[in-house]
């Protein structure tokens, strides 16, 4: 069910812009710190030095008052980041699955691969995760040891000479190509069992009636169990890569600021000290490339997954080319190019439709009923915004989803205000209550307690419950007997504020009479519609 038009372009600059005020945040903030360890110990050793002395005098007040500025702008920056990143991360998840569905809603591909429920929606919403989370895990501690980095060596050089600058630098720089390169086999390994042993669950779990009654549970469980022990081998190799990684890295870390303490020469101790600390700070920072390395793997694997299992739908000419427009008045439609078949030639159909009225779409099996609907709406969801709180559209596929839980839990996704009660009496008007069915009735997953037409019933009944402007039902009908398919027509061809578009066979007798119906038949010109 997808609802109300969207603006990708301005919500996309507010990202990006959200993004890039994080990540300055964040580089101002680690900066601050690097700052705050090498003033502080400078600082403290000039102190010391300064006590030691028999005539000495030293100035306090700047060197402490940069330790105070450096403080709070640490403190300020840290806690800025994290909004500002946590923000535009959200709002890149946000994208990232409404782009999923929107890619989903265009292509029959869903409906085919089963996108809707079970194994393949889990792991996408975990890969959208993954993919708006990259900015946190893996963009931001880049962009953070790379200026740090930069700032670190030009104090370095600055204080001493080039060559602890130089050695500085080559040490962060192995340390990045080490952790570029870490994320490797055994995480593939590990990745590809967890993808063959969740979709084994869920196809266990779905068909364990008929696994029951072949009586195989037994091999399945053997089964389970083997690949449950090659998710644990696998586990254990990739920790192991890890632990290599981070071993190797401290110990290039340490090396490095011994040779950088080495090979500088520092004028006095407090320049040494400060020296010492930053570069700490520098390598410290650089060991987290590790976990930036392997986030970022994760992130291109869930972004190429995102786009195998649901990938941008090929250009259709019949979507691109429509015309639509929705008015006060109604919706209409024109230059909708109707693909030739063996039983008709191609042409190009057009429609108008008044508020309050509907559009019968009829024909054969493979006509092209369900193409056209969702071609006109998703025409219609970029030419109307919705008015007065209400969707623009609201469209009911053939093959809708329910998720696990209540039917009140499933109807409050369209009315997050719905009650119990309200939610009784629409069942009522659908003659859902002659089953028994009330608004915490269990569906099962994806639905599976209820029988097919009961699951049409209540896909509609949670649209109705959006109250759209325009309402687009394919096959409403399907699995109600002729007295139910007959009611809910019925309710349908008398919502005075919605104009409504279904698909059909063949416009039944109900609606034959009605003066507000009109019908454009797909299969022959000689009943096209004006």
């Amino acid at each position: 069910m997808i609802s109300s038009s969207r603006r990708p372009d301005i919500r996309g600059r507010r990202a990006h812009s959200l993004a890039a005020g994080g990540l300055m945040l964040a580089v101002v903030a680690e900066l601050s710190s690097a700052g705050l360890l090498g003033l502080s110990g400078w600082f403290i050793s000039s102190c010391a030095v300064a006590g030691a002395a028999t005539f000495s005098s030293f100035s306090y007040i700047a060197p402490s008052g940069g330790v105070r500025a450096f403080a709070m702008a640490r403190v300020a920056g840290n806690y800025s980041k994290r909004l500002v990143l946590h923000a535009a991360a959200l709002r890149r998840i946000a994208a990232a699955r409404a782009g999923l569905f929107d890619r989903a809603a265009a292509t029959e591909r869903a409906q085919e691969d089963g996108l809707w429920s079970g194994e393949l929606l889990d792991r996408s919403m975990a890969d959208a995760d993954s993919a708006g989370m990259a900015l946190i895990e893996c963009t931001t501690p880049v962009a953070v040891t790379a200026a740090l980095t930069v700032g670190a060596v030009l104090a370095v050089a600055a204080s001493t000479s080039i060559g602890p600058a130089v050695v500085l630098t080559a040490g962060v720089v192995v340390m990045a190509v080490i952790a570029h390169r870490a994320p490797g086999t055994a995480r593939k390994a590990e990745q590809h069992i967890r993808k063959e042993l969740r979709a084994e669950l869920v196809t266990a779990v779905d068909a364990w009636t008929e696994i029951a009654s072949l009586g195989a549970a037994e091999q399945l469980a053997a089964r389970t169990t083997a690949r449950f022990m090659r998710l644990d081998t696998a586990r254990e190799g990739g920790g192991r890569s890890r632990h290599r990684t981070v071993l190797t890295t401290g110990l290039i870390g340490t090396a490095t600021a011994a040779a950088t303490a080495a090979t500088g020469s520092a004028p006095d101790a407090p320049t040494f000290v400060f020296v010492a600390l930053l570069s700490l700070g520098v390598l410290a920072q650089a060991e987290q490339l590790a976990n930036a390395a392997e986030a970022r793997a994760a992130a291109k694997a869930a972004h190429r997954r995102l786009m195998a299992d649901v990938p941008h739908p090929p250009s259709a000419p019949t979507a691109a080319e429509m015309r639509s427009w929705s008015t006060e008045q109604g919706i209409g439609f024109a230059d909708y190019l109707l693909p030739p078949m063996a039983l008709r030639p191609g042409r190009v159909l057009g429609a108008t439709v008044a508020r309050g009225a509907m559009l019968v779409v009829t024909g054969r099996s493979g006509s092209g009923k369900s193409t056209l609907l969702r071609g006109l709406g998703s025409s219609l969801r970029h030419a109307a915004e919705g008015r007065d709180g209400r969707p623009a559209v609201v469209a009911v596929a053939a093959d809708d989803h329910l998720f696990a839980g209540t039917l009140g839990s499933n109807w409050r996704l369209a009315d997050a205000a719905l009650t119990d009660d309200e939610i009784d009496e629409r069942l009522a008007e659908l003659r859902l209550n002659d089953s028994g069915l009330t608004a915490t009735t269990s569906v099962g997953p994806a639905g599976r307690q209820l029988s097919g037409g009961e699951l049409r019933r209540v896909y509609l009944g949670r649209a109705l419950a959006r109250n759209p402007h325009v309402l687009i039902v394919d096959e409403p009908t399907t699995g109600l007997d002729d007295r139910t398919a007959r009611h809910v027509l019925g309710i349908l061809a008398n919502l005075p504020d919605t104009t409504v578009v279904i698909a059909l066979h063949d416009v039944p007798v109900c609606l034959e009479s009605a003066g507000h119906v009109t019908r454009l038949p797909l299969d022959h010109i000689s009943q096209e519609a004006p």
